[in-house]
């Protein structure tokens, strides 16, 4: 049995995967304390339940990257000949799915909390032998859920894009997005001070929805990366890769015809090329090995490359 090729990141990689993995190792320790001060000041207060309820599904991205970045190296085996690269990709749609069944429940529970007309109220907490609104409280926490996700987030992005790692990607994305759930939950806080009983249900509405949209977008772009769609790149669009090859290809003189496909599979990616040759009683075989080494070079995500004939036509006789 043929295993494929184990593939091994660049200098410059591997010091963006170990950067990645800290800051992802930050992440959780960061989330950790925001969950933990937003369960205790969070009161009846909606729109403080949603963005604690989000802040705990911000863990699982940092969780998924962190397993996948693990396993995705190992090497293949007899029993998974093209070794275990998509992984990150099943991690991805895991935590889209759960982004997207979470944003939706929060979403109806808020709608019927407006519905049912629910008066939430923020009482005092005693500090110092001082009464204090509890919604002071709530606003500290939620500024200090809200800054450093931001400066995470851009360092996730740089290295997302040096690793072409989607959950790293994703996972960027959101915490430079959190600072907008901070907004609305204090937008929902201040509200129920001023006595406008709908603006908690109202932020946590809005809450919900910037849930439901990331994990909409995530699952439909995992989705569709696992039913071998042709390679898009960690922003989104997709490559050009398929036919800069095969312009290479036709630029051989001994090739007539060429055609590409290629495949994600986790980080990198696989393809196949079919030729028409000029002369098929001349082939060269070392002339196939040569061009395949060429074009595994164009791309370092290209691990595997397999080039094959067009069969001639058959003539039938008349």
């Amino acid at each position: 049995m043929r295993l494929a090729p184990q593939y091994e990141f660049s200098e410059e990689q591997d010091k963006a995967l170990k950067k990645a993995r800290l800051s992802e190792y930050i992440s959780l320790a960061y989330l950790v304390s925001v969950i933990y001060l937003m369960y205790i000041v969070m009161g009846s207060s909606q729109a403080m339940k949603t963005a604690w309820i989000e802040d705990c599904l911000s863990l699982i991205p940092p969780i998924c990257f962190l397993f996948s970045s693990y396993v995705c190296w190992r090497k293949p085996t007899k029993h998974y000949p093209f070794g275990f690269h998509r992984v990150t990709s099943i991690l991805f749609l895991c935590a889209a799915l759960a982004l997207f069944i979470m944003g939706g429940f929060l979403f109806i529970e808020s709608a019927l909390k407006l519905l049912y007309r629910e008066h939430p109220t923020i009482g005092l907490k005693s500090f110092f032998g001082q009464d204090i609104w509890l919604g002071w409280w709530m606003i500290l926490v939620l500024l200090w859920g809200t800054f450093p996700p931001v400066i995470l987030g851009g360092f996730k992005l740089k290295y997302s894009k040096v690793l072409n790692d989607k959950i790293l990607f994703t996972d960027g994305k959101m915490n430079k997005a959190d600072w907008m759930t901070a907004v609305a939950a204090i937008g929902g806080v201040l509200g129920i001070g001023m006595g406008w009983w709908w603006a908690d249900a109202l932020a946590a509405m809005i809450i919900s929805l910037d849930i439901l949209k990331d994990g909409w977008s995530q699952t439909a772009e995992a989705v569709t990366g696992l039913i071998n769609r042709a390679p898009k790149s960690v922003g989104g669009g997709y490559i050009d890769l398929p036919d800069k090859i095969q312009l290479k290809l036709i630029a051989y003189d001994w090739v007539e015809e060429a055609q590409v496909r290629l495949y994600e599979s986790g980080h990198l990616i696989n393809g196949e090329g079919f030729i028409r040759v000029k002369d098929q009683k001349a082939i060269d075989p070392d002339k196939f090995r040569n061009a395949i080494a060429e074009i595994c070079d164009m791309d370092w995500r290209l691990r595997e490359f397999a080039l094959s004939l067009i069969p001639e036509e058959k003539k039938t006789s008349s």
